[in-house]
C-alpha cells in the first residue's frame, strides 16, 4: 500500500466517512486497475460494496482475501452462486492482471469451497496462446497492408491522370 498515492487514500477515507460509497467505489475501482498487486484494495472495495448491499460483488472482491470473515464467506459463496459455481467464469470476473506469484503465495481458508482451489488454480495458469488470437492478430495486420498499398495505388494513378 506504500506506493498508492496518500491523498488519493485519504479522499477515499473521506468520502467514506461523507457516506459517499459510490465515490469512494469509484476511486477504488480506478485505484485496483492502477496497483493490481495491491489486494488491500480489493478488500476495501468488498467493503463498500458489502455496505452498499450487494454481497455478491463484494464476494469478488472479498474473494483472495486470505483470512475471512463469516460475512466475507458469506458474500464469496453468493459470488461463486452468481458465477455458476463455474471457476472459470469465477476467475474471469475476478479479473486479477496482477503479479501471479502472490496468487501462488496466497494461503486461502480452505473451509470455504473446493471451487476456491480450482480458482486459484485457475488465476495461476499461463494463459494459452490460442490460434484466434493470432488469427486476429495477422488478419488486423494484413488490413493495414491492404489500406496502404490500395492508398498509394491510388495516389499513383491519381498523379498519373493530372500529369
Amino acid at each position: 500500500m506504500e506506493n498508492i498515492p496518500v491523498k488519493t487514500l485519504k479522499r477515499i477515507e473521506e468520502d467514506i466517512k461523507n457516506n459517499d460509497l459510490g465515490k469512494a467505489r469509484d476511486r477504488l475501482h480506478g485505484l485496483i486497475s492502477t496497483y493490481t498487486n495491491e489486494l488491500e484494495l480489493r478488500k476495501k472495495l468488498g467493503d463498500i460494496y458489502f455496505e452498499l448491499k450487494y454481497p455478491s460483488m463484494a464476494g469478488r472482491y472479498w474473494y483472495l482475501e486470505e483470512h475471512k470473515t463469516p460475512e466475507m464467506v458469506k458474500a464469496c459463496i453468493a459470488f461463486e452462486k452468481s458465477m455458476g459455481n463455474n471457476p472459470n467464469r469465477i476467475a474471469r470476473a475476478l479479473k486479477y492482471k496482477g503479479n501471479i506469484e502472490i496468487i501462488k503465495r496466497l494461503e486461502l481458508d480452505q473451509a470455504i469451497t473446493s471451487i476456491q482451489k480450482n480458482v486459484k488454480e485457475k488465476l495461476v495458469e499461463e494463459p494459452e496462446d490460442l490460434l484466434v488470437d493470432k488469427l486476429v492478430l495477422y488478419g488486423c495486420l494484413s488490413i493495414i497492408v491492404l489500406i496502404i498499398i490500395f492508398t498509394l495505388i491510388g495516389v499513383y494513378t491519381f498523379f498519373k491522370w493530372i500529369f
